[in-house]
């Protein structure tokens, strides 16, 4: 398991860490959660209670409400601003239909601060002609192939807006330390969990 160092309660696990209950448990919160039922969509919803959510993000501005997001090439994405958090799953589908900006939409840009974890990395995101064309400027040609940077469009954000940003960098692909349904199919995740 690994821990942001830039928002205090954010961690993101690994493929050793076990399932979501043990995982809060060893970061001592023996409370309910919310997390999402993942359909690649761009829907952000503000939630205040446990459960899940068809929604490929959340936030909450509730204390003691743990908010899931599951991956397995995925990015995950959390964010903490001053007072709201939110847990972001964002693939190629959410990033070309805005999920990220959606995400936004409620946050303190001038407290805003963003973690990305391990995710499938431009070192091993193959992908074919019709990605390279809808991502033009976040696709890198070598030998002949395409490789995708899912996060270009987060980082040149960040960067033009000045907000703090932390990028992990395992790629799910060639670490086996997580799970990768590109390499494998796996129906396994691993989690992303921010609180208040």
């Amino acid at each position: 398991m690994i821990r942001s160092s830039i928002i205090k309660n954010a961690y993101f696990t690994s493929s050793h860490d076990g399932d979501i209950k043990k995982v809060l448990k060893d970061i001592n919160l023996d409370v309910n959660f919310a997390e999402m039922k993942q359909i690649h969509s761009s829907e952000v919803k503000i939630i205040n209670n446990e459960g899940i959510y068809e929604s490929d993000g959340i936030e909450t501005n509730a204390q003691d409400l743990p908010l899931v997001v599951r991956t397995a090439d995925c990015m995950p994405i959390l964010m903490q601003s001053k007072n709201l958090i939110s847990a972001v799953h964002a693939g190629w589908r959410g990033i070309n239909n805005s999920i990220f900006e959606k995400s936004l939409k409620n946050h303190d840009f001038k407290s805003l601060k963003i973690s990305i974890g391990p995710h499938a990395k431009e070192c091993c995101y193959e992908v074919k002609e019709d990605l390279k064309q809808l991502f033009p400027l976040s696709t890198i040609e070598l030998n002949g192939r395409y490789y995708l940077n899912l996060r270009k469009k987060i980082e040149e954000f960040c960067i033009k807006e000045n907000i703090e940003l932390e990028v992990f960098h395992q790629c799910t692909i060639c670490d086996d330390n997580y799970y990768s349904y590109r390499k494998t199919t796996t129906p396994q995740r691993q989690f992303g969990i921010i609180w208040r």
